[in-house]
């Protein structure tokens, strides 16, 4: 258990640096993919909905504290997608990478439509074709082609933990 909270601490990380610095300068009109939101989707996935609340909310929480004006507004958004994605843990063959395609387009389309509709209570002013248009069906397409990779990473992470388990137990 300890190992597991260390490496995903040690994974997000790597990953808020990663997007606060590198992506920055590979942003395709200033769009750029939410690694942190690719990760929390994955994590949530393959290890359930209790993992991916919790996922969600630290990945928010430190996305709040890099990025964010409103301490606790990502997180909430990250623990609500983690939860609603890993309920369909236990129901989908998730070797199909079909599952996590699907998932990446729609909790990102949420994701952006809870970041755009509470942002118009925050004072950001842009009309809402022009934000879908220019800004979150981009992303959700950038995110969609890094999930697959985060996918296999992700999973491969999890065999690690279920191994490591296995050896605990001495089944």
């Amino acid at each position: 258990m300890r190992l597991k909270i260390l490496v995903y601490g040690i994974c997000l990380f790597i990953i808020m640096i990663i997007q606060s610095t590198v992506l920055n300068s590979l942003a395709i009109f200033g769009v750029k993919p939410n690694l942190v939101l690719v990760f929390v989707i994955s994590v949530a996935l393959i290890r359930g909905g209790t993992e991916g609340a919790y996922m969600g909310f630290f990945a928010g929480l430190t996305q709040d504290l890099v990025t964010g004006r409103v301490i606790g507004f990502y997180a909430l958004i990250g623990l609500y997608i983690g939860l609603m994605v890993g309920v369909f843990n236990k129901r989908l063959y998730r070797e199909n990478f079909l599952v996590i395609i699907f998932f990446t387009f729609a909790a990102t389309i949420v994701y952006e439509l809870c970041v755009f509709f509470f942002g118009i209570y925050l004072n950001s002013g842009n009309g809402f074709l022009y934000a879908f248009g220019m800004t979150i069906l981009p992303e959700t397409l950038y995110n969609v082609i890094i999930s697959v990779f985060m996918y296999v990473f992700v999973m491969k992470l999890s065999d690690m933990f279920n191994e490591q388990d296995k050896k605990i137990r001495k089944y």
